[in-house]
């Protein structure tokens, strides 16, 4: 297990396998919500949501008036993304049933705890590799989850989504690349924080993709590289399907 002060390991060329600390931790509730609440603080300075709603704001335009569209947010961590969601699609007039899903049940717990009633957020513990789910999907939403996996299992999920969303899907991960992995620290640091944000970021850039690799995978999954829209936002990438 990696702890929240050790240096993590940066190589451009390829991919860290490194452990994040959170990843494994054993947690008591209150220092999780803590760092979970950090980490979506910093992902919202870091303007972590604006790619994923402008791509929502574009795809709905081609809704059907009346349409209840159902979002699924895989990975979903604090809820932060949805909350969001639910307050765009409120700004904008969009009926969206909205369900959030990650492997943790400590963090579906607090991501629960965080969400106000009147949000209607739906959220599950599971695997969507090995979960069925029952009802229709018309987007799938990942946000800062892909560089978790392996290229094997990116792969994996790419033809999952393609197969399960029925409108399109989107991805919003980082870049790797030297900028983000150093100005994380200082960042974090003026931010204040918590260290585990800062320690599990750095190595999140490190484990993530670069544009060719992402090209790559979305090739090695059978997808069009033309039905695909790959954006670069300040360091990170928007990777948006619509069918």
């Amino acid at each position: 297990m990696s702890s929240a002060g050790s240096k993590p390991q940066f190589r451009a060329a390829r991919r860290s396998a490194g452990p994040e600390f959170l990843d494994d931790a054993k947690l008591s509730r209150d220092e999780l919500t803590a760092i979970l609440r950090d980490l979506a603080r910093f992902n919202g300075a870091m303007l972590g949501r604006w790619p994923a709603l402008s791509w929502l704001k574009r795809v709905m335009r081609d809704v059907p008036s009346g349409h209840v569209v159902t979002l699924l947010d895989v990975g979903c961590g604090y809820g932060d993304m949805l909350r969001a969601v639910r307050r765009f699609a409120a700004k904008e007039g969009f009926s969206i049933r909205l369900i959030g899903m990650d492997l943790s049940p400590d963090v579906v717990a607090v991501a629960r705890q965080a969400t106000p009633s009147e949000d209607d957020i739906e959220y599950r513990v599971g695997d969507v590799f090995t979960l069925e789910l029952p009802e229709s999907i018309d987007f799938i939403l990942s946000s800062l989850v892909t560089h978790h996996m392996t290229n094997a299992e990116i792969e994996q999920f790419l033809r999952w989504m393609e197969a399960a969303a029925r409108r399109g899907w989107f991805i919003y991960d980082l870049e790797r690349s030297r900028v983000p992995y150093h100005f994380i620290k200082l960042s974090g640091w003026l931010m204040r924080v918590h260290p585990v944000v800062v320690s599990d970021g750095r190595i999140s850039v490190a484990r993530s993709l670069t544009r060719e690799e992402w090209e790559q995978r979305i090739a090695a999954a059978g997808i069009p590289r033309n039905a695909v829209d790959l954006r670069w936002f300040m360091f990170r990438f928007g990777i948006g399907r619509v069918k």
